[in-house]
């Protein structure tokens, strides 16, 4: 029963869709899905005549919203994402001031904002430590480079002056 209800609410919302879009793309895509759906042209056409008001529109938009809303919140990132994330996300974070925290926050995508987090902070502190590390490899090497260095005939010339 549950899913004739959703299917239904899906049927609405496209024919909504359908109805009211200007953008041709969007118009053909909700007409292949309501085809998709097993509804013929007749039947399609004759729900789109079949006077819809605002209220309905809306009423039809708000209900496929709280179920989007609903699909977010247990949505996660494949492992790819969380590759570029760790690795690619706090560039991002420092040359745009933009972590995408609040874009996950506001549409209720509860678990991608906790991985996306703890991928950020943890990209963040790997590239601190990689830099610190590699600064002290290079200084490390040069301090080495320098012990090995043959004074000697320095010292002589310098002790020769004298």
């Amino acid at each position: 029963m549950k899913s004739d209800k959703t299917h239904i609410d899906k049927i609405d919302w496209l024919i909504s869709g359908y109805n009211n879009t200007f953008d041709e793309e969007l118009k053909k895509e909700s007409y292949d899905k309501l085809i998709a759906f097993g509804l013929s042209d007749s039947e399609i056409k004759e729900k789109c005549e079949s006077s819809q008001t605002e209220e309905d529109d809306q009423k039809h938009f708000e209900k496929a919203w709280k179920i989007q809303l609903e699909r977010n919140k247990n949505e996660q990132y494949t492992v790819l994402e969380k590759f570029k994330i760790f690795f690619f996300g706090p560039y991002r974070l420092f040359k745009n001031f933009d972590s995408g925290l609040t874009e996950l926050h506001d549409f209720n995508y509860k678990v991608k904002f906790r991985q996306r987090l703890v991928l950020l902070i943890s990209g963040v502190i790997f590239w601190i430590l990689f830099f610190i590390g590699t600064y002290k490899y290079f200084e490390y090497k040069r301090m080495q480079e320098i012990e090995k260095t043959d004074i000697s005939d320095w010292e002589k010339n310098r002790i020769n002056k004298k």
